[in-house]
C-alpha cells in the first residue's frame, strides 16, 4: 500500500511538472489566391526524432487552430487540406511557450505548375511570373529596424552606403507602398521612413509604363520597382520613431516620424533637423516642373517633348549644412476604390557654408594653362511644395487621372573667390582674380497634368489623352564685384580691370504639352499605335546689367551684357509604332515625323528671327524572354536635342572674369543615334545573377564648345556644332552564393568617348579631338544570415586615360581605387555595433601632384535600455581618422579638372531613440 501511494504521488508530481512545462501552437490557415480562410484543415504536430504523431487538430470555421499541452521539444508542424500543397515547418518549443504561425497561407496544387516556391523558413521567397515576392517575417532584423535594414537581408537585393538599391543586377528606380507613392517614389526616402516590422511582403518586379499597363500592349518600357505590402494590423493604429542626438557642442540632429493607417486611409508625417550630413533638394525639387533659364528642350522617340534642368551648385553635398525638412501625406480610397486621392506636402530649409578648391588644366597646342581657384560660399534656400493626385475610375473601361503640383523656392547665395593661372612652360602667373557675388532668387512653379484613358470592347483597342500645363516665374537680383590682374609672358604685371555691377533677371515661362495615342489590334498579338503630340513653350527672359554711376547708384545700363528676349517654340509631331507582344518575343518598330519652330524676338532692338527644325525620330525595340527572370533586349532610338535659349541668345556672361561665355544665334539642332543591349539572368534559388548592359551613341551635328584663349589665360566659350562625337559604355556583373547567405560578385565597366571641340588661339582656330578611355573593375561580397554578424564589402579600381589631338604629347593616365564596407554585430544583452569604412586612393599625376588619399571610418554602438527595446541609446562616430574630403576628378575635351569640397569631418554624437506603436509591440528579433 505504501509503495502504491508513493508511486501515485510521484506520478502526480511528474504529471504536474510536465503540465506546467507544456506549450502550444496556434495560427490561422488561409488561401491567399481566393482570399478566404480554410476550415477543417488538418494540423499535425510530429516529433522529429522518431516521426511519431504527438497531437493534431482541425481548423474552425474561421480557419483558426490551437493545439495545447505539448511537451517542450523539437517538432514538425504539418498543415494539410484537399487540393492544396502540404505545409511543413520544423520548430523547437521551449517550456511554457506559444508558437504563433499567424496567417499561414496554403497554395493550390494547380498553382505549383505556374509558380516556383522556395521555402526558407515559412515560404520565404516566392516567384510568380515576373514578380519575386519575399515574406518579410522570414528575414530577421533588429528591433525597430527600417526597411533598408530589411532589404539587406534578402537574397538578390543589395543596399549600399548611400541607400541605393540594386536587385537582380539592376538599380531600383521606384519604391511603392501598397502600390502607391509614399511621400515620393525616391527609394532612400521610403526605406529610411518606414519600419521593417510594418511590412508583410516585399515584391520585386519590372513595372510597365502606364500606357502599357492600360492598353495591355507591352511597349518594352520597364522600371525596376519594389512594392512594400504592409501588414493588415499595421493599417490600423499608428507607429513611428523619435530620435535626437548631439555632440553637446555644435553638431546635432533630431527627427520624428509617424505613420497612421485606418482601412484605406493613410496619414504620415515627418520633421527632421540635421547639421551632421547633407540633405539636399533632390532633382525633382530643383526641376520644379518648369523650364527656367537653365532648362533644355528635347524630343523623345514617341514624339513627346520634355525638359531637363542643370540643377544648382549645391546638389552633390559640398559644404557644411544645416537642414530642416518636413513632409505630410494624406491618401484615401473610397467608392469601392473607384476614387483615390494622394496629397503630399514637403518643406525644405537648407543653409550651406562651404569652401571649394579647383585645379583645371587646359591642354593647348604649346603646353597648357593651369588654373587654380578657391571659392568660399554661403547658400540659403527654402522651399514649399505641394502635390495632389486624384484618380477616378469612371467605369470598367475608362479612367481619369489629375495631378497638380506647385512649388515656391527662395534662394540667397553669396560667395567670395580667388584664382590664378600659370603656364607649364614658365611657371609664371598670367592672371590673378578675386570676385564677390550675391544673388537672391524667387522661383514659383505650377504644373497640372490630365491623363484620360479608355478601353473598347475589342481587346487591344484603346485611346489615351495626356496634357500638361506648366507655368513658372523666376526672378533674381544679383551683385558682382570683381578685380582681375594680368601679366606678360615673363610674369610682369601689365594691366588690371574691375567690375561693379547689379544684375536683375527674370524668366516667365508657360508650357503646354498634349499627346493623343490610339492603339488598334491588327491580328493576334500584333498592334498598331498611332500618336500625335503638340508642344508649345513661351519664355519671356530678361538679362539686365547696370554698372555703378557717378551718383553711386546702379543706373548705367551695360548694353553688351543686357537683353530682353521672348523665346517661343512649338512642335507638331505624328508617328506610328507596330508592336508584336508574344509570350517570349516582343518587338516594335516605328517612327515619328514633325517640325519645330523657334521664334526669337529681341525686345530691345525689335529684331526677330525664326528657326525651323525637322525631326525624324525612328525607333526599334526587340525583346526575348526565354524564361522567368531571364531577358534579352536590344533597342535603337533616334532623337534630337535642340539648342536652349541660353545657348542661342548672343549675350555675354561675365560672372567669371576669366571664363566668359557667349551665345550663338546660328546654332543648329543635333541628332543622336542611341543603341542599347541588355541581358539579365537571375536564379533566385542560388541568388545567382548575370547582368550585362551596353550602350553606344553617335552624335551628328553635336552641340559642343569653341574655346578662345588669349595670352593672359582668359577663356571665352561659345557653343558650336561639330561632327565626330561618340560615346559607349558597358557594365557586366556576375553574382552568386558561395555558401548560404554569403553572396559574392565581380564585374567590369569599360567605357570610351570622343569629344570634338574648337580651340582658337592667336587668331587660329583648330579642331581638337579628345579621346577618353576608362576601364573599371569591381568586386563585392555580402553576408546576411540570421546570426550575430553581418557584413557588406565592395572594392573598385578604375583606370582613366585621355589624350587630345591638339597636343598628342600630353597624355593623362591615372588610377583611382575605392572601397566601402559595413559590419553589423548583435551582441548579448541587446548591444548592437556597426562599423563602416569608405576608402579612396588617387594616383598622383603631373596636374594633380597634391592628390590626397582618403580613409574614412565610422562606427556606432547602440544599446536597448528597455525590455521591449522601445527606448535605445546610441553613440556614433563619423570619420574617426578625420580625413573626409569630397574630391571629384573630371575629364572633358581638352580640360582636366579636380575639385575638392569642404565637408563634415570627425563628429561624435550621443543619441536617444524612442520607438512607439499602438497596434502591437515591435517585433523583438
Amino acid at each position: 500500500m505504501l509503495k502504491f501511494s508513493l508511486l501515485f504521488i510521484l506520478l502526480t508530481c511528474l504529471q504536474l511538472t510536465v503540465h506546467a512545462q507544456q506549450s502550444s501552437v496556434k495560427g490561422t490557415v488561409l488561401d491567399t489566391s481566393n482570399k478566404e480562410n480554410l476550415h477543417n484543415a488538418v494540423v499535425s504536430v510530429i516529433r522529429q526524432k522518431d516521426s511519431i504523431l504527438v497531437k493534431y487538430a482541425r481548423t474552425d470555421t474561421k480557419g483558426n487552430f490551437e493545439i495545447k499541452n505539448i511537451p517542450a521539444g523539437k517538432y514538425t508542424v504539418m498543415i494539410s487540406y484537399p487540393l492544396y500543397a502540404d505545409f511543413a515547418e520544423k520548430i523547437e518549443l521551449t517550456a511554457n511557450a506559444t508558437k504563433d504561425f499567424g496567417a499561414q497561407p496554403l497554395i493550390q496544387k494547380a498553382k505549383l505548375l505556374e509558380e516556383v516556391i522556395v521555402r526558407q523558413k515559412i515560404a520565404a521567397i516566392r516567384i510568380n511570373g515576373d514578380t519575386t515576392e519575399y515574406r518579410a517575417d522570414s528575414f530577421k532584423v533588429g528591433a525597430n529596424a527600417n526597411v533598408a535594414d530589411l532589404l539587406k537581408k534578402m537574397p538578390g537585393i543589395q543596399v549600399n552606403s548611400k541607400g541605393e538599391i540594386t536587385t537582380q543586377g539592376e538599380k531600383v528606380e521606384k519604391i511603392l507602398v501598397d502600390g502607391e507613392e509614399f511621400f515620393s517614389d525616391d527609394p532612400a526616402v521610403v526605406t529610411q521612413t518606414l519600419r521593417a516590422d510594418a511590412v508583410k511582403t516585399v515584391q520585386v518586379f519590372d513595372k510597365k509604363s502606364d500606357q502599357a499597363t492600360f492598353s495591355g500592349i507591352d511597349d518594352g518600357q520597364k522600371t525596376k520597382t519594389i512594392n512594400l505590402q504592409l501588414k493588415e494590423d499595421k493599417k490600423k493604429g499608428y507607429f513611428g520613431k523619435m530620435e535626437a542626438g548631439s555632440d553637446f557642442d555644435y553638431y546635432k540632429n533630431a527627427k520624428i516620424m509617424a505613420n497612421s493607417f485606418k482601412g484605406k486611409r493613410k496619414i504620415a508625417g515627418y520633421v527632421t533637423y540635421d547639421n551632421t550630413q547633407f540633405n539636399s533638394l533632390d532633382w525633382n525639387d530643383r526641376n520644379n516642373y518648369g523650364g527656367n533659364m537653365n532648362s533644355n528642350t528635347e524630343f523623345s522617340d514617341d514624339g513627346g517633348i520634355y525638359f531637363t534642368n542643370e540643377g544648382d551648385d549645391f546638389s552633390y553635398g559640398q559644404g557644411l549644412p544645416s537642414a530642416v525638412t518636413a513632409g505630410l501625406l494624406y491618401s484615401k480610397k473610397w467608392n469601392a476604390d473607384k476614387q483615390n486621392i494622394n496629397n503630399f506636402y514637403q518643406y525644405n530649409n537648407l543653409t550651406v557654408n562651404g569652401l571649394t578648391k579647383r585645379i583645371t588644366q587646359n591642354i593647348l597646342d604649346s603646353g597648357s594653362f593651369t588654373n587654380t581657384r578657391q571659392d568660399e560660399f554661403t547658400s540659403k534656400k527654402y522651399r514649399n511644395k505641394i502635390k495632389s493626385i486624384y484618380d477616378l475610375t469612371i467605369d470598367s473601361m475608362s479612367s481619369l487621372k489629375l495631378t497638380v503640383t506647385g512649388a515656391i523656392l527662395h534662394t540667397d547665395n553669396s560667395g567670395y573667390s580667388t584664382g590664378s593661372s600659370t603656364t607649364d612652360l614658365t611657371g609664371f602667373f598670367r592672371n590673378k582674380s578675386n570676385k564677390f557675388s550675391s544673388t537672391v532668387t524667387d522661383n514659383k512653379n505650377l504644373a497640372t497634368n490630365i491623363f484620360y484613358r479608355k478601353r473598347f470592347k475589342k481587346k487591344g483597342r484603346t485611346i489615351s489623352l495626356n496634357a500638361d500645363l506648366i507655368w513658372g516665374d523666376n526672378k533674381s537680383n544679383g551683385y558682382l564685384l570683381a578685380g582681375n590682374e594680368f601679366f606678360d609672358s615673363q610674369g610682369v604685371f601689365s594691366r588690371k580691370d574691375s567690375i561693379n555691377q547689379f544684375k536683375p533677371n527674370e524668366d516667365v515661362t508657360s508650357t503646354f504639352n498634349g499627346r493623343a495615342s490610339y492603339t488598334e489590334p491588327l491580328w493576334k498579338n500584333t498592334f498598331l499605335e498611332l500618336n500625335y503630340a503638340y508642344a508649345g513653350n513661351k519664355n519671356d527672359a530678361s538679362r539686365i546689367t547696370f554698372s555703378k554711376a557717378i551718383t553711386g547708384k546702379y543706373e548705367q545700363l551695360v548694353d553688351s551684357l543686357s537683353n530682353h528676349y521672348i523665346y517661343n517654340n512649338s512642335s507638331n509631331t505624328g508617328g506610328f509604332n507596330v508592336r508584336y507582344a508574344g509570350k517570349k518575343i516582343n518587338f516594335s518598330v516605328g517612327t515619328s515625323l514633325g517640325g519645330v519652330t523657334y521664334k526669337l524676338t529681341d525686345v530691345m532692338t525689335k529684331a526677330a528671327r525664326d528657326i525651323n527644325f525637322t525631326n525624324v525620330l525612328p525607333t526599334f525595340n526587340f525583346g526575348y524572354t526565354p524564361g522567368k527572370q531571364k531577358r534579352l533586349n536590344f533597342s535603337y532610338r533616334g532623337n534630337t536635342r535642340n539648342p536652349s535659349l541660353q545657348q542661342i541668345q548672343p549675350l555675354r556672361d561675365n560672372s567669371d572674369g576669366l571664363n566668359a561665355t557667349i551665345g550663338n544665334p546660328d546654332l543648329q539642332q543635333e541628332f543622336r543615334n542611341n543603341f542599347s543591349l541588355y541581358y539579365n539572368d537571375y536564379k533566385v534559388l542560388k541568388s545567382r545573377s548575370i547582368y550585362i548592359s551596353a550602350n553606344f551613341a553617335t552624335v551628328n551635328n553635336a552641340i559642343s564648345n569653341s574655346n578662345t584663349f588669349d595670352d593672359s589665360g582668359r577663356v571665352v566659350t561659345q557653343p558650336v556644332n561639330v561632327d565626330g562625337n561618340y560615346n559607349g559604355n558597358m557594365y557586366a556583373q556576375y553574382r552568386f552564393d558561395i555558401v548560404t547567405a554569403l553572396n559574392f560578385g565581380f564585374g567590369i565597366s569599360p567605357s570610351i568617348s570622343r569629344n570634338v571641340n574648337q580651340i582658337t588661339r592667336k587668331g587660329v582656330t583648330t579642331r581638337n579631338v579628345s579621346d577618353n578611355r576608362r576601364m573599371g573593375y569591381n568586386i563585392s561580397m555580402n553576408y546576411y544570415p540570421d546570426k550575430w554578424i553581418n557584413f557588406y564589402f565592395q572594392a573598385n579600381a578604375n583606370q582613366n586615360e585621355t589624350k587630345s589631338s591638339i597636343n598628342p604629347g600630353i597624355i593623362t593616365k591615372y588610377w583611382t581605387y575605392s572601397s566601402s564596407g559595413e559590419v553589423e554585430m548583435k551582441l548579448p544583452k541587446k548591444w548592437y555595433v556597426t562599423l563602416e569604412e569608405d576608402i579612396t586612393v588617387y594616383e598622383k599625376t603631373a596636374a594633380f601632384a597634391n592628390a590626397t588619399d582618403i580613409f574614412i571610418l565610422n562606427a556606432n554602438i547602440k544599446k536597448s535600455i528597455t525590455k521591449d527595446e522601445t527606448w535605445q541609446v546610441k553613440l556614433s562616430a563619423n570619420d574617426l581618422l578625420n580625413q573626409k574630403q569630397a574630391i571629384n576628378r573630371n575629364i572633358s575635351s581638352n580640360i582636366i579638372s579636380e575639385t575638392t569640397n569642404q565637408t563634415i569631418q570627425r563628429v561624435f554624437l550621443l543619441s536617444l531613440i524612442y520607438n512607439f506603436s499602438k497596434n502591437g509591440k515591435p517585433q523583438n528579433n
